[in-house]
């Protein structure tokens, strides 16, 4: 990915701002005018609600002190380094890196979407819940080398993967005690209608689900008994890409792992390597959100 393409898109949005009609970002109202530029930010005021804006206002970019190191920021987020290794890159504190990779991953999540039609694969795993970066925590053992985890813990965190047969990937983790069905039911319930054929492993939670919806359902018994009827290798190969990618950071905050979801569902759809328009898509994803209410959120997330 090249830096200076996300300069040139940065200076275009220190212009017009992630829209491409300006309107008020408190009362939605297009009946602006401009008023004057700082810091090379075109800036606004409504003629309805008499509040001034400008270009950036509410956007992830909003509140930087910084804005140009963006560029670099993006950059360094896509090719996967952690917050200490950017840090050294951009010349940026890694706590501010921290609350700017978060700030953009909840504005992702706020806009993901269940894109899924048709026939769905299902797949899952268990994680160990983590509580990485807390400072206080309580009722548990310091783990000096590292304990092997296992499912039958209490704190475990189920992590489901479901895609269709049009490079659709829906990503969801929860804590819950009543974990898998409610989490099966809350992610695919309003998606699959009487014609969906639901493939998945071999585990109950998704038969009752389909039992529930009166689909039909198969499954794969092993991974050496597959065939065109029981075949899950789509949401099996994206659970393990998934994986191998959430062993890139060293180790996540269960409380953060749908963030970090929503992040690789965008970098999987967006090739940024080889195309600007990925870069594109990306800043297009990022409109209309409330950046204010994601900046707060992120001492506060929890995994439900």
């Amino acid at each position: 990915m090249n830096s200076i393409s996300l300069k040139n898109i940065l200076n275009k949005l220190n212009a017009i701002g992630f829209c491409d009609t300006i309107s008020c970002p408190y009362c939605n109202s297009k009946n602006i005018i401009k008023n004057g530029k700082y810091k090379l930010k075109q800036r606004y005021i409504c003629k309805d609600c008499y509040k001034n804006f400008n270009s950036l206002t509410n956007s992830p970019i909003a509140m930087s002190h910084i804005p140009d190191k963006w560029p670099s920021f993006i950059e360094c987020l896509v090719n996967g380094l952690s917050l200490r290794a950017s840090a050294a890159v951009i010349g940026v504190s890694y706590v501010t890196l921290f609350y700017w990779r978060h700030k953009l991953m909840r504005s992702l999540i706020s806009l993901s979407k269940n894109e899924l039609v048709g026939d769905l694969e299902a797949d899952d795993t268990f994680l160990g819940y983590s509580e990485k970066g807390s400072k206080k925590i309580l009722g548990r053992e310091p783990k000096k080398s590292g304990t092997k985890y296992y499912i039958v813990d209490k704190e475990k965190v189920f992590l489901l993967v479901a895609a269709d047969h049009s490079d659709h990937l829906l990503l969801k983790a929860s804590s819950s005690k009543t974990t898998c069905v409610n989490l099966v039911n809350k992610a695919l319930g309003d998606i699959v209608t009487e014609k969906t054929v639901l493939c998945s492993n071999t585990k109950t939670f998704y038969k009752f689900f389909a039992n529930i919806k009166g689909i039909k359902h198969h499954y794969r018994i092993s991974i050496n008994n597959r065939t065109e009827n029981n075949n899950i290798d789509l949401a099996y190969g994206c659970r393990r890409s998934l994986q191998a990618w959430l062993d890139k950071f060293k180790g996540i905050a269960s409380k953060y792992l749908n963030n970090y979801l929503s992040l690789y569902n965008c970098l999987r759809k967006n090739n940024f390597q080889k195309t600007q328009v990925g870069i594109n898509n990306f800043f297009e994803a990022l409109k209309n959100i409330n950046i204010k209410e994601c900046y707060r959120s992120v001492k506060t997330s929890k995994l439900i």
